[in-house]
């Protein structure tokens, strides 16, 4: 009762900066009578593991008189019991030993894989040391940079912020006080202080065996070494891929062959100013065991991480204040059995001047990995790609299980490409959601890169295997919520080795649109090829099309079997272009030897057709560069040996700036259901080599000139045949044939002939003086359904009113020539509107039995274009042409809505500078 279980009998250990310690403690049961060897031998020590345990060392201090046992009190170890065993008996008593590790230890028994980002070197182990709930203090004075991304890649906790720690020039002690101790981070050697008893603030040397009263260093060498003298390192930063990285840190040391280089790639930084740091703090390490000194003494209190001075050494330049960097010390009972308490200390130290830099060697290497893995790609919520400017991903790692899985998981990864350039190479973004295979620069956790892509059970291959195995390409999904889905959209190139149907394609989802070459098949889904469609090549859509040339287009069926000869080669197609131009240029100048044509016409048409059948043959060129003469101007060729055919549903358009040239070797034939209606500005010229025929089956043919005279000429015989001949002239008829003439006007008839005046009738009768009306007559005609018609002049109806018509009576019949309306032109101008219940034919009349008005002079052509919101007045020339035709025709003769005809003929040349248009006829 009372007495300990276990007392001290001897101490061993060793402590240095920037390592772990450990003492190792023998300890004895009491020698007691009343102990059996059972009980001295069953002390359960399994007690005592992970509980932290502390030993006192008394200290005398030194000094004698009033000065006697100056700096006395005790020095203290504190640490965890890591193991505990039995030794053996030893005097009756049980002998234990034990060990006493630091609590920084705990971080050897714990590994992890762990990703840190954004964080300084110094942050992340205080983030690891956190999970300790132990005693930790900061003397840092540097700064630190800020480490995008690093990896704690299955090291140890301790493996790891030591790898930091190393790296980046901080360094580790401990501080044993109160009944614990304490780890100190420190970088730089101002950080240290002596040791709190004044005792060892100042250490003297003296030789062994000498007698003072006070410890002393009894054995002390300084040593200088042979160091490196300059640390060169570099990298790479593909953001910066020019830009000079290597940095390199000169310390030479005041001795011979300082100047040896040690050189290290990667250097682990892009930054120049981060590298700088680094290659300094390397050349630290290695430069700071250039100077130090070994010592050994009767010291308790020489304690790893304080300074102190030494004095009266022999080697003046040694009296220096030191930092103790290692120290190992040995505390035994020296003669416990004969009944004395004391002890034998032993202390052995490494020192180096304490205004020397220190930084712990580099001895704890980066992990590396041993090979490619996979990763699942990630980001923000409701993304389904998520990239920089790069194309880089953030990814998942299976062994982060720390993991959020959205845009924060990692870092930004590169991907590798196939092909990858300046504005070129191939583009395919991994889709979060996807498998990537990831690899690391260099085997650096730090750097990962993505090499390739893999499917799996949520990711599977886009086409069905292995019933598609023949297709191969690629194929994208819409990024759309439904994008991945079976109805989702895609776009794809395809190509399909089916054995004797191999085709090529190029779709997208969007309106179905492709181009498929070869033995073309439908391509959809992850269903793959479907049903054939036929060979050859197809462009199609269901939205619009384009094609667009800048250089020219030449859309051709003639055959180049395998490709052969040049793109734009059309030799067939120039010789069919120069027979048309030929034939035009023939039968133009056949025309005009006829009169038919004016000079600069049609010869003007077969001049251009010409130079574009130039242009389109082409000249010059070169094949090795891949130039070809055809096509030196942008024209658009059509061409086929057999036929070019065109349908439309509703109205082709044909319009051309300058000329419309149309050449056929055989017919040239036009077929309409309804009209064939020409509006023309200047002249209409028919030349037929043989013969031209004129036929209208079931309604008349009216030929009108508005301001000019009808000319009929012929070589031989005109002749007229109908049922009803009647010719009108508004001033004098004169027929003349073979010089015997009649002439009617005005003033009467007059007949004169040189030879006989012969007359046949069964009767003669002659009355008093009569004449026909003057009556101005319009016609319309209207089809299909019921109709409404209303006469007006063309332009304006005011126009009544400046040909001075107003007031004048008028009759509006039908084809019976019965009264569908009659009365007065009004001040206005304005008929009224009459209506059909059947197709019919309706006439104006116009005037009473004499009747006459002003008209403008018939220099002026009034002309009405079909827009009836713009009506203009244009001066025209309205001359004969020597042949007689009209050669001017100004006026646009009407305006149609629905299915309708018309016919209009003046029957008074008073107004033939004028035309009286029916303006709109129409359904009820």
């Amino acid at each position: 009762m009372g007495q300990p279980a276990l007392e001290f009998k001897s101490l061993d250990g060793r402590e240095a900066l920037g390592e772990l310690f450990e003492y190792t403690v023998r300890l004895q049961t009491p020698d007691s009578p009343a102990l059996t060897e059972y009980v001295t031998a069953n002390v359960p020590v399994k007690q005592l593991i992970g509980k932290e345990f502390s030993i006192c060392i008394e200290l005398d201090g030194k000094g004698f008189g009033v000065a006697a046992r100056t700096g006395a009190g005790t020095r203290e170890i504190n640490a965890l019991v890591t193991s505990a065993r039995f030794v053996q008996h030893e005097n009756r008593r049980g002998i234990y030993e034990i060990s006493l590790r630091p609590w920084l230890t705990l971080a050897t028994r714990t590994s992890d894989y762990k990703i840190f980002q954004n964080k300084t070197p110094l942050e992340i182990i205080e983030e690891v040391l956190a999970g300790y709930s132990f005693l930790t203090e900061k003397r840092v004075t540097h700064r630190y940079p800020l480490r995008v991304f690093q990896v704690q890649y299955g090291e140890t906790d301790f493996e790891f912020i030591t790898r930091l720690m190393q790296e980046f020039g901080i360094y580790y002690f401990f501080e044993h006080k109160d009944g614990a101790h304490k780890l100190v981070l420190v970088d730089d050697v101002g950080a240290h202080m002596k040791f709190e008893s004044p005792a060892y603030h100042a250490i003297a040397y003296h030789p062994p065996g000498h007698k003072i009263d006070e410890e002393y260093c009894d054995n002390f060498c300084s040593v200088e070494n042979l160091e490196s003298g300059q640390w060169v390192t570099d990298d790479f930063d593909f953001t910066k891929p020019r830009a000079r990285l290597q940095q390199v840190a000169r310390m030479p040391r005041n001795t011979g062959n300082s100047a040896q280089e040690m050189y290290k790639w990667p250097g682990d930084y892009s930054d120049p100013d981060e590298g700088r740091d680094l290659a300094r703090t390397r050349m630290e390490a290695i430069g700071a065991p250039g100077s130090r000194g070994r010592g050994s003494g009767n010291l308790r209190a020489i304690v790893t991480g304080c300074t102190f001075s030494l004095t009266h050494y022999p080697q003046d330049a040694a009296n220096l204040e030191y930092l103790v960097i290692a120290s190992t010390l040995r505390l035994h009972e020296s003669a416990h059995a004969s009944g004395q308490e004391d002890y034998v200390c032993r202390t052995d130290f490494e020192v180096q001047p304490a205004h020397k830099i220190f930084r712990s060697p580099q001895t704890q290497p980066k992990p590396r990995t041993t090979g490619p893995q996979t990763a699942i790609v990630t980001g923000p919520s409701g993304q389904e790609i998520w990239t920089d400017e790069y194309g880089r991903i953030r990814a998942s790692f299976h062994w982060n299980r720390y993991c959020t899985k959205d845009e924060n998981a990692s870092c930004w990864i590169r991907v590798s490409s196939p092909w990858a350039g300046t504005n070129l190479g191939g583009m395919h973004i991994p889709r979060i959601g996807q498998e990537v295979i990831v690899d690391f620069e260099n085997g650096d956790p730090d750097r990962p890169i993505v090499t390739g892509r893999v499917y799996n059970r949520l990711n599977m291959p886009p086409r069905l295997l292995p019933e598609q195995k023949n297709l191969s390409g690629f194929r994208s999904r819409e990024l759309s919520s439904d994008g991945k889905g079976p109805g989702g959209r895609s776009n794809h190139i395809a190509l399909d080795d089916k054995a004797g149907k191999i085709q090529a394609q190029l779709k997208s989802d969007h309106q179905c649109s492709s181009l498929s070459l070869g033995h073309i098949g439908r391509i959809e889904d992850t269903a793959g090829r479907k049903d054939d469609r036929g060979q050859g090549v197809e462009l199609r859509t269901d939205g619009h099309g384009a094609i667009r040339a800048a250089q020219g287009l030449l859309l051709t069926t003639e055959a180049r079997p395998n490709a052969q000869a040049h793109i734009t080669d059309m030799g067939e197609t120039v010789v069919r272009l120069t027979q048309a131009q030929d034939l035009h240029e023939g039968m133009s100048e056949v025309a005009q030897q006829a009169k038919a044509h004016k000079a600069g016409d049609q010869d003007a048409v077969t001049k251009v057709l010409k130079e574009h059948n130039d242009a389109i043959k082409g000249k010059g060129g070169n094949a090795s560069e891949g130039q070809f003469p055809e096509l030196n101007e942008p024209h658009l060729v059509l061409a086929s040996p057999a036929g070019i055919h065109s349908t439309a549903g509703t109205t082709t358009h044909i319009a051309s700036i300058e000329h419309i040239a149309l050449s056929s070797g055989g017919h040239t034939s036009i077929s309409a259901g309804k009209s064939l209606l020409a509006s023309v500005k200047d002249a209409v010229r028919f030349f037929a080599y043989k013969a031209i025929r004129l036929t209208a089956a079931t309604a008349g043919i009216d030929i009108v000139a508005l301001q000019n005279s009808i000319n009929l000429m012929a070589k031989l015989d005109i002749k007229l045949e109908a049922n009803r001949i009647t010719i009108t002239a508004k001033e004098e008829i004169l027929i003349n044939g073979g010089s015997s003439y009649t002439r009617w006007n005005a003033s009467g008839i007059v007949h004169g002939t040189n030879g006989v005046w012969r007359e046949h009738a069964a009767t003669h009768s002659f009355a008093g003086p009569m004449s026909m009306e003057k009556l101005l007559r319009m016609r319309g005609v209207s089809h299909d359904d019921k109709y409404s018609v209303r006469f007006a002049p063309l332009g304006s109806d005011e126009i009544f009113k400046h040909m001075q018509m107003t007031g004048l009576p008028y009759k509006i019949l039908d084809e019976r020539e019965e009264i569908k309306a009659e009365g007065v032109i009004p001040a206005n101008g304005r008929l009224p509107r009459v209506t059909f219940e059947t197709p019919d034919e309706a006439v104006l009349i116009v005037g009473e039995e004499t009747w006459s008005w002003n008209v403008v002079p018939t220099s002026r052509t009034v002309h009405r274009n079909l827009d009836a919101s713009n009506t203009e007045i244009e001066e025209a020339d309205s001359n004969n042409s020597d042949d007689g035709l009209l050669d001017v025709e100004k006026s646009k003769y009407a305006q149609t809505e629905g299915n309708s005809e018309f016919n209009h003929f003046l029957s008074e040349s008073a107004v033939e500078a004028f035309l009286i248009e029916l303006v709109q006829i129409r359904n009820k």
